[in-house]
């Protein structure tokens, strides 16, 4: 529909009694939250692109292959739904102009969860369509983890530290459900005590008085 000016015209007719004269978005693949605002212009707007492929299809035949049917239109509003919350994170992150290390941890916890709950979810359904999906969220629950990989390698260390230079956050991460069975809040608090009191020769008894 954003062929031509001519088609965008066209397609922007179908929709005279709406508030806005909006086009379709294109995915654009170095722009990580392009597939999820492209579906959701495409809810937002699936009355007029019915009425845009019902009313020309005849004169183009490639048409006819992008007419949903309910069935199908159920399957974008659920692919919205597993990827907003990663389109909120990236949007804030991109938007965010001050340090946000402090916030990487809380991400994955989220997605982590995210990713799980819909997995559950999908197990116990029956349509096929929705068995596929659970093989795709398999291979993304994978490839985040090889992402997490990163942050609990060799930067593992200044992750947690900034953690507990957040005022909001402090040790308190350490008792969210995902880090329980761990001694992660004993650990990474020695290693601040440590840290600061070498880099900033700080008495570490009163530092911990602090803490």
């Amino acid at each position: 529909m954003n062929a031509s000016s001519q088609r965008i015209e066209n397609f922007h007719k179908t929709q005279c009694n709406f508030e806005l004269r909006l086009k379709m978005i294109q995915d654009i693949k170095t722009r990580w939250n392009f597939i999820c605002l492209m579906l959701l212009r495409a809810l937002r707007l699936q009355d007029f692109i019915k009425s845009y492929i019902s009313t020309h299809e005849n004169e183009n035949i490639t048409l006819q292959k992008l007419s949903l049917n309910s069935e199908e239109w159920k399957h974008v509003q659920y692919l919205v739904e597993l990827l907003k919350a990663f389109a909120i994170f990236t949007d804030l992150l991109e938007r965010n102009r001050e340090f946000s290390i402090n916030l990487i941890y809380i991400v994955y916890d989220v997605l982590f969860f995210h990713i799980k709950d819909h997995m559950t979810a999908l197990k116990r359904k029956q349509r096929s369509w929705k068995h596929s999906l659970l093989k795709v969220l398999t291979q993304a629950q994978f490839k985040l983890f090889e992402y997490y990989a990163n942050v609990s390698h060799d930067r593992k260390l200044m992750y947690n530290l900034e953690n507990i230079i957040d005022s909001h956050q402090k040790l308190d991460l350490y008792d969210r459900s995902t880090w329980q069975d761990s001694d992660y809040k004993q650990k990474y608090k020695r290693k601040f005590i440590d840290y600061y009191a070498r880099h900033y020769a700080l008495n570490s008894t009163t530092l911990q008085d602090q803490l």
